[in-house]
Order: structure tokens, then C-alpha cells, then sequence
């Protein structure tokens, strides 16, 4: 069956600003826009042959992994390419949270490292992705969005202009800690992955997207998306429950790849080679 990826309704594409920074703010380590930096889009047509966002997360979630004192360079060399994830909306169970006062949040959402269900006040959660905005300021914010959602039209149409709101503006950050720990969670989850002949659902499970929508065709499916996290979440999945297995790890330099044999093992040519000149010389001393 066909899959295509398409960003929200109406093939928009997903916003990024054209430079990244690391700042600390409470004592914490936001990835922000630089200031006077412009936005700019992400067009995930340009990837829809090569699987890049997706390969270069899992790769970036390898290097935290071994190199965890370079975190800050290899986040901001990912976030500069492709932009910032999106976690505002992926956390929250209700995608119209911002009508109540408190937001109820999914499992495994990186803010509290839960695995039940929590609550936050509104404000408050939208202070951990606004930290330099005021109270009122993020008030506003809010109201903006609850204004848009009360109009009487369609979603396709009022989606982008949240969207707007949240992604557009220079004042949205995301913790670096959250990038991290959802990074190296996905490459440990596909090294789990290739133990086991069938797939560890549990592990799946908490590669979660609460709002994408499904759109049947007469040739496949159409999943719209509304971040690249959901981009991320949705592609590493369609490999995961594949009964060929593409997405691999390489036996020799540990980096992830599409293979185009299932039974492939390295990534290049030149890895097997190195690998079949490790196993020979290790053969060599044994004898």
C-alpha cells in the first residue's frame, strides 16, 4: 500500500527559522531562534525518496548517545537543518486544549517522564514553550487561537493560522533535554527492534501521534501531518510494523539506513569491507 506524508490539509509546509542557538533560561536549555533570524519553510516533498528527517533524528539520537558532552552542537546542527520539532501540540491528549484551564497530557511526554496520563494548567504548559513571554502575553496567545478555533469554518482552514501563531513566532522554544531524550529513545528503540523477530509494541507504543489524520485513496493513504515530530513518529513506525525489515542499523559503523535488501547488514560498501577485514584478522590471531 501507497503512504504519502502531507502537512496538515493543504500541503503547506512546515516552518523553520534560518538559524538556531542554544540559550539558558531558568536553568534550562532552550533551543531558540536567533534573534533577527527570518522564517523560512520545510518542504518534506524534497525528502519523500531519501527518508532524511527521519534518518539524520535517529543518527543524531547515536551521537547524544556516544558523545553525550557534544549534545548542543549535534541538536543545533538537526534543529538548523530541518527546525524545531513541534512538541507543544504533540504532548496534549485534546488537540483543542487551549479551551480549558488545564491540559490533560499523554503519556510518555517528555515533561515529567510519566508513563500515566497528567494534568497542567494551560498556562503553565505553554509557559515551558514560551518561557520569556508574561503570563498575559502567553493569555493572549491563547486567546488568538481560542478566537480562530470559535469561527464557523473548517478546520483546513483555521489549522494554518494556529499554526502560524505557534510555529511562526520567535518566542517559541523547545527544551533541549526533550530533543535529546526523544532522540536517543528512537535509536535504542530500533536496536531493540532488530533483537526480536516480532516487534515490541511497547516500544511503539510510546512513538505516539495523538492528531494525525488518515485519508483513504484509491491508491494508498494520505497521513496529514502538523510537525516534524508527527513526520518522525508516523515514518519510523511505517518501518517498524513492515514484516521486511529496511530500516536498519549497520553491523560495522552503528549508523541507521534504508536498505534496499532486507537482508542487507552495512550501510556502504567500504563497511563491509572493513568488517570482513576485522573478522579475518581476527581469525588469524585465533589460529
Amino acid at each position: 500500500m501507497k503512504f504519502e506524508f502531507e502537512y496538515g490539509f493543504n500541503k503547506q509546509c512546515l516552518c523553520r527559522f534560518d538559524k538556531y542557538e542554544i540559550k539558558i533560561i531558568n536553568k534550562t536549555k532552550y533551543v531558540t531562534p536567533k534573534e533577527n533570524s527570518s522564517s523560512s519553510i520545510l518542504d518534506f516533498e524534497n525528502y519523500e525518496n531519501t527518508d532524511e528527517p527521519l534518518l539524520d533524528f535517529i543518527n543524531l539520537g547515536k551521537l547524544l548517545l556516544k558523545q553525550p558532552k557534544e549534545a548542543d552542537n549535534y541538536v543545533l546542527e538537526y534543529i538548523n537543518k530541518y527546525g524545531l520539532l513541534g512538541f507543544v501540540y504533540d504532548f496534549p491528549v485534546n488537540r483543542y486544549f487551549t479551551f480549558g484551564r488545564e491540559v490533560l497530557l499523554k503519556e510518555f511526554n517528555y515533561i515529567n517522564n510519566s508513563d500515566c496520563l497528567s494534568l497542567m494548567k494551560v498556562v503553565d504548559y505553554f509557559s515551558l514553550f514560551f518561557p520569556t513571554c508574561t503570563k498575559e502575553e502567553i493569555k493572549e496567545l491563547i486567546g488568538k487561537i481560542n478566537d480562530l478555533l470559535h469561527q464557523q469554518s473548517m478546520e483546513k482552514f483555521i489549522s494554518p493560522e494556529i499554526d502560524e501563531l505557534i510555529y511562526k513566532n520567535i518566542k517559541y522554544y523547545e527544551q533541549l533535554d526533550m530533543i535529546v531524550n526523544y532522540a536517543k529513545y528512537l535509536y535504542n528503540c530500533l536496536k531493540e527492534l532488530k533483537k526480536e523477530d516480532s516487534i515490541i509494541w511497547d516500544n511503539i507504543e510510546k512513538v505516539e501521534s495523538n492528531h494525525t489524520r488518515i485519508n483513504l485513496t484509491y491508491n494508498g493513504l494520505i497521513i496529514h501531518i502538523k510537525s516534524l515530530k508527527e513526520y518522525i513518529d508516523e515514518n519510523f513506525k511505517l518501518y517498524a510494523i513492515q514484516e521486511k525489515k529496511y530500516l536498519k542499523i549497520c553491523k560495522h559503523c552503528g549508523k541507521v539506513f534504508i536498505a534496499k535488501n532486507p537482508k542487507a547488514e552495512y550501510d556502504t560498501f567500504n563497511c563491509k569491507n572493513q568488517a570482513n577485514v576485522y573478522k579475518s584478522r581476527n581469525k588469524s590471531l585465533k589460529n
